[in-house]
């Protein structure tokens, strides 16, 4: 099986204007999510981005990056323009992976998890989950939600994703809610299909593309991990994830 990790990076942030470059604990982000690609079982790894600082940022530490057009409006444009890229260079894969420049906690462990699970299993397209274990994940509308079918074989599908308290509680207990991860696997047959997609009305209420897909019909997938992980959206996002890495060492 044949696979590549794809890294879309942008500097745009409207709430962490340069975040990819931003310095935890001596070494940029982007180089933290892609040296735990690049330890992981699959083929290739790029970093995607319309940036020359990023191309030069990623080159410093000797990566793989493509640099693409600013036309993509998301992280998935991004992939699929870089898949182009890459399919005219005679470059085709089974397995796309997309993991956002914001990962920085992301481990090969888990990315191999997520690549097994293809070689295991029929599905179109997989992702994390984890446990939501206090009341102010279960109601911040950033920490987006996700309602899992019962689990099979440490796997289960995902019916709904929400930035709304889901589900329901009347008192909040931890391990009820699962909050989403935002890493994503695609069979290339899932990411092609996906490609023609129009925008779906619950992706436009919610602000959440995935709902794209489970509109038309693709099943998303999904496996719990238990590995510490906080994506950077903020400055103080930043901090956590560094308090997160002192606590591991």
């Amino acid at each position: 099986m044949k696979s590549v990790i794809l890294i879309p990076c942008r500097l745009e942030s409207t709430r962490f204007p340069n975040k990819p470059l931003a310095l935890i604990q001596n070494k940029r982000m982007i180089q933290w999510v892609y040296e735990a690609a690049e330890k992981s079982d699959a083929t290739d790894v790029f970093v995607i981005t319309d940036s020359d600082e990023i191309m030069k940022a990623v080159s410093s530490f000797d990566g793989q990056a493509i640099l693409t057009t600013s036309e993509p409006q998301n992280g998935t444009e991004r992939c699929e323009e870089a898949i182009e890229i890459l399919s005219s260079g005679g470059e085709d894969y089974d397995v796309i992976l997309n993991i956002q420049g914001d990962e920085p906690l992301i481990s090969p462990q888990d990315i191999n998890r997520l690549l097994y699970l293809f070689e295991e299993e029929d599905i179109d397209i997989g992702t994390f989950i984890q446990p939501i274990t206090g009341e102010h994940d279960y109601l911040n509308p950033n920490v987006v939600k996700a309602i899992p079918t019962s689990f099979d074989e440490g796997f289960c599908d995902i019916c709904y994703f929400s930035r709304s308290p889901i589900p329901y509680m009347d008192i909040f207990k931890p391990d009820i809610a699962f909050k989403h991860i935002g890493i994503y696997g695609f069979t290339a047959t899932a990411f092609e299909e996906m490609k023609n997609l129009d925008q779906s009305i619950l992706e436009k209420s919610e602000r959440l593309e995935q709902l794209r897909w489970l509109q038309n019909h693709l099943v998303i997938s999904a496996i719990v991990t238990e590995n510490a992980m906080h994506g950077v959206d903020t400055p103080e996002d930043l901090i956590a994830v560094e308090n997160i890495l002192k606590s591991q060492n």
